[in-house]
């Protein structure tokens, strides 16, 4: 089998609101604007030198030799989507890939992939390689948003976004603003305990503490609803948060708060807490796990 490793910059553009536009316009007058979004993409991506690899449904995958084209085009196509019923979703990674059979292959596309699916609409994620792939005017359009855990991924990766509005991106006025390096100042010292029966842990800034039914899992919970993954706790830049990525959710309690329910999404964590994986923490069989956040 032919295949080529090359250095690329990955674009994986998500469009969402298809679906209430189907409900509220029909089939065929939605497949029509949803076709156009796409094309538009890929146009734009044609334009600044892009190589369009796939489209999969609202998916648009695209690799570009440089860092800087890729930029330029994100900041187009959203622009662009601003102005429409549907926006994108939109990762941006750049590191080693391999073609074959007309299509690319890699953890950098996969990393791009759960960038993409962790926006939100509208927003543009942005992996640390892809920062230091860009010339120092290019970095000045972007600002570090915050370290993300990823499915699957043990480290927490310095994510960045978007700057300012699209049109003055799309523009390229390199001396718009000044990137300030949060990582530059220390973050607050926060602590985050985590106990279940007699285990225990200790979470700090910038580190994991994942709970599941895996044996692997800092935190083991032995339940058939528990998912082997369950669930990561984490600390970056001196905020708590709960990264939830379970096909059964988790039920949680902050404080003297109203239980809520989350579901493969992230949750800011304060003061102290239960969670409940899987079942309502009011229920006979659930299986409560205590968290304590201290500062200092």
């Amino acid at each position: 089998m032919d295949q080529e490793r090359l250095l690329a910059a990955v674009l994986l553009a998500d469009v969402v609101g298809s679906t209430p536009l189907y409900e509220r316009i029909g089939d065929d007058a939605a497949l029509r604007q949803v076709s156009d979004c796409l094309d538009a993409i890929r146009e734009i991506v044609a334009q600044h030198g892009g190589d369009f690899i796939y489209s999969k449904g609202d998916d648009v995958l695209s690799l570009f030799e440089s860092s800087e084209a890729a930029l330029m085009a994100v900041c187009q196509i959203s622009h662009q989507l601003s102005k429409k019923p549907l926006i994108a979703r939109i990762g941006l990674h750049f590191g080693a890939v391999i073609r074959a059979r007309d299509a690319v292959f890699g953890d950098v596309v996969n990393v791009t992939a759960r960038l993409s699916a962790t926006a939100n609409p509208g927003e543009v994620l942005i992996s640390q390689s892809f920062f230091e792939a860009l010339s120092a005017g290019s970095r000045s359009t972007l600002r570090l948003l915050d370290k993300m855990a990823f499915k699957g991924k043990q480290e927490l990766f310095d994510v960045y976004t978007l700057r300012s509005d699209n049109e003055a991106l799309s523009t390229h006025i390199a001396n718009r603003g000044t990137f300030v390096d949060r990582r530059s100042a220390p973050p607050p010292q926060v602590n985050l305990i985590i106990r279940y029966g007699d285990q225990s842990r200790c979470c700090r800034n910038n580190e994991l503490v994942t709970i599941g039914r895996s044996p692997e899992c800092d935190i083991v919970v032995q339940r058939p609803w528990v998912s082997r993954h369950h669930a990561t706790f984490t600390i970056s830049n001196g905020k708590a948060r709960l990264v939830e990525r379970s096909s059964s959710g988790t039920f949680v309690s902050m404080g003297s708060g109203q239980e809520v329910f989350v579901r493969r999404e992230d949750i800011l964590l304060f003061g102290s807490g239960v969670i409940s994986p899987g079942r309502r923490s009011s229920l006979g069989d659930a299986q409560i796990v205590h968290y304590e956040i201290i500062s200092g």
